[in-house]
């Protein structure tokens, strides 16, 4: 495997991790940073403060919002989001303006001021946010998933929150999560694409002079156990066609089958080639799209099977991807296919570190979850490893009937 998988390393005088890829024949420059909390890290008094501080950083105050919008004047992009372990600000600008790109969203994280007026008004953006989100069946199928696999790991709640929630957090609870998570040695710090070395300095200096709180981030993990509901079923006005979701929990990604399941999302879901599309859209026509993947973090895991089908085609595809499930257990991948899954796998990924955000955001989980400069290149070495029998043994343990969830969401009669 290539060693352009492997990135620069730093720590800080104050604990901010840095990491920088060169990317000397790109024409821009990208920074971006990611505060180690989101939503799996707050509060279940507070479920959706996490989602809600990062619409602060670019609308919290009008100096925020005269900031975060300069950044198009140097010809630059602005992408904050909200993820289930983390925050990430991405800025994707001309080079000679990235050290000043850099200040702004320095400002944006570490500052602590915000206004009650802003405060009030993105709080009802947030709640018109939810209810977009709740008219998408495919995000609400799987939250139905979600639920039945996970009784108590807040994997389980929205990204976002819950409206309910929302509506009663106040400013002064915001500034709370805001001022303990969001510390140098919480955060990274992330840079590629054409930057030179005068620049460099300038940007670590900067960002040395955030002082370091002796506060420490709040770090929660929680061990999930226990069998899923087998069968949830619920009817949705607005919509025509029936939403399945078929689910298992998993590991974290420390544990050793985690590129195997992974290569197993690969095999079912991957492309056209994959079994399901073969299976459920090119042999029965029970559906335009199917997809699979493997979702893990710190301290959980699930593998999931979406997709849409008329109402009166539900249970024939519910039964077709139920076998293929059961063709993973019993019997091996030939080699020829488990090849071909590789090759898809790292081809997204070198893919992902030829595009300018995609290469932050793979830097930013891969670091998260591993901590090391080396931690793609040897994740694909272990991809590159997987055997069938790995394949057929994870199978069975993680896919069993008893170990699956399923979740419909049909339209409403």
């Amino acid at each position: 495997m290539s060693a352009n998988l492997v990135w620069q390393r730093k720590m800080l005088s104050n604990g901010l991790t840095v990491l920088h890829y060169p990317r000397h024949q790109a024409n821009t420059a990208q920074l971006a940073l990611a505060v180690k909390y989101g939503s799996n890290q707050e509060p279940p008094t507070c479920a959706g403060v996490a989602h809600f501080i990062e619409h602060m950083l670019a609308g919290g105050s009008e100096q925020r919002i005269e900031q975060s919008r300069s950044i198009e004047d140097f010809g630059g992009i602005l992408d904050v989001y909200t993820d289930r372990e983390q925050v990430v600000g991405i800025v994707d600008v001309l080079p000679e303006k990235l050290l000043a790109t850099s200040r702004i969203l320095s400002n944006l994280f570490f500052d602590e001021s915000f206004e009650k007026p802003k405060f009030e008004m993105e709080q009802k953006i947030i709640l018109n946010e939810l209810a977009e989100v709740a008219d998408a069946p495919n995000v609400k199928v799987e939250e139905l998933l979600l639920e039945n696999l996970f009784k108590h790991h807040p994997i389980r709640r929205p990204v976002g929150g819950y409206p309910k929630i929302v509506k009663k957090l106040t400013l002064d609870q915001l500034k709370q999560e805001h001022k303990a998570n969001y510390v140098p040695q919480n955060m990274r710090l992330i840079l590629s694409g054409k930057i030179n070395r005068k620049t460099l300095d300038n940007i670590f200096r900067d960002f040395s002079s955030k002082e370091e709180t002796k506060k420490s981030a709040v770090n929660r993990v929680i061990t999930e156990r226990g069998k899923p509901k087998s069968f949830v079923m619920e009817e949705k006005a607005g919509i025509m066609q029936s939403y399945l979701s078929i689910g298992a929990k998993t590991i974290n990604s420390m544990h050793k089958d985690g590129p195997v399941l992974d290569l197993i999302g690969t095999l079912l879901g991957g492309g056209t080639s994959s079994r399901l599309f073969i299976e459920l859209r090119e042999k029965h026509a029970v559906t335009y799209d199917v997809n699979a993947a493997h979702c893990k973090g710190l301290d959980f895991g699930y593998l999931s099977v979406n997709c849409a089908v008329n109402t009166r085609k539900a249970t024939k595809a519910q039964k077709l991807i139920l076998e293929e499930l059961e063709k993973l257990r019993s019997s091996l991948v030939p080699l020829v296919e488990l090849e071909r899954a590789k090759q898809i796998m790292r081809g997204g990924v070198l893919r992902g570190m030829d595009d300018a955000q995609d290469t932050l955001e793979i830097i930013s989980y891969m670091e998260a979850q591993f901590g090391s400069e080396f931690a793609l290149k040897e994740y694909m070495a272990k991809i590159q490893a997987v055997t069938s029998q790995d394949i057929q043994k994870a199978a069975t343990q993680y896919l069993n009937e008893d170990n699956l969830g399923i979740a419909v969401l049909k339209p409403l009669k």
